[in-house]
């Protein structure tokens, strides 16, 4: 992974979140019979990446609001932004590995830090890599302090899995630093991964917006013509 200053990082990185979740799946898909070889239980494994990748179309679905006349008003889902996903001391591998995907699959640029097991971050990257997803997307941060990483600018959601204790100390840590408010997403049960299994466990990681067009403005609303009539 090059380590050089990307002039068209943020450019990439909105490319990649405009791609919309059922277009970015397959990237993903490629790269699980990689990532399930990582977490010591392959079918498993396989089971929650899939489970993950297969409410890609919720993702994408766009619900029509009622708005004032003249308008129409568009609610959908996208990235929240910048996300951590932190592996902590008694974290296993397959709850961090579900953490990267759900963020790579709702939009995000992930950066993955998990010290102590530096080489299963470099080999899930280089099978996301190969895939197509590129580098500036996903990066790996294992040579700084944890607590230095969550004053990252505009860093808008950690994704740790870990202990009690462990989600405790990361959201004292952010709850002392500036700027925009940072979420945390917990993953504390590594044998069952009841939390990834939730309906709304994908939702931690989008944020909603609405989208408005002024159809009076751009030719007219054939609702209004009616009233005429």
């Amino acid at each position: 992974m090059t380590t050089e200053f990307k002039k068209n990082h943020a450019e990439v990185c909105e490319a990649w979140r405009l791609l919309g979740a059922v277009n970015r799946a397959p990237y993903i898909e490629a790269a699980i019979p990689k990532l399930a070889l990582l977490t010591g239980d392959a079918n498993k494994a396989r089971r929650l990446f899939t489970h993950l990748l297969n409410q890609a179309p919720m993702l994408d679905a766009t619900e029509r609001m009622v708005g004032a006349t003249g308008e129409s008003n568009d609610l959908y889902l996208t990235a929240r932004g910048k996300t951590m996903v932190i592996g902590g001391d008694s974290a296993r591998t397959m709850a961090v590995l579900g953490q990267l995907v759900a963020a790579l699959l709702t939009g995000n640029e992930v950066i993955l830090h998990w010290p102590s097991q530096d080489e299963m971050c470099v080999a899930a990257a280089n099978a996301l890599y190969e895939t197509g997803i590129s580098d500036d997307v996903i990066s790996i941060a294992n040579d700084s302090q944890t607590i230095t990483l969550l004053y990252i600018d505009r860093l808008a959601q950690v994704a740790i899995a870990g202990s009690p204790s462990d989600i405790q100390t990361i959201s004292q840590g952010l709850a002392n630093t500036d700027g925009i408010l940072t979420q945390v997403i917990a993953v504390t049960d590594m044998e069952g991964l009841s939390e990834m299994l939730t309906p709304d466990y994908l939702h931690r990681f989008v944020t909603e917006r609405v989208r408005t067009i002024n159809t009076t403005a751009i030719g007219g609303n054939a609702s209004l013509l009616e009233l005429g009539t």
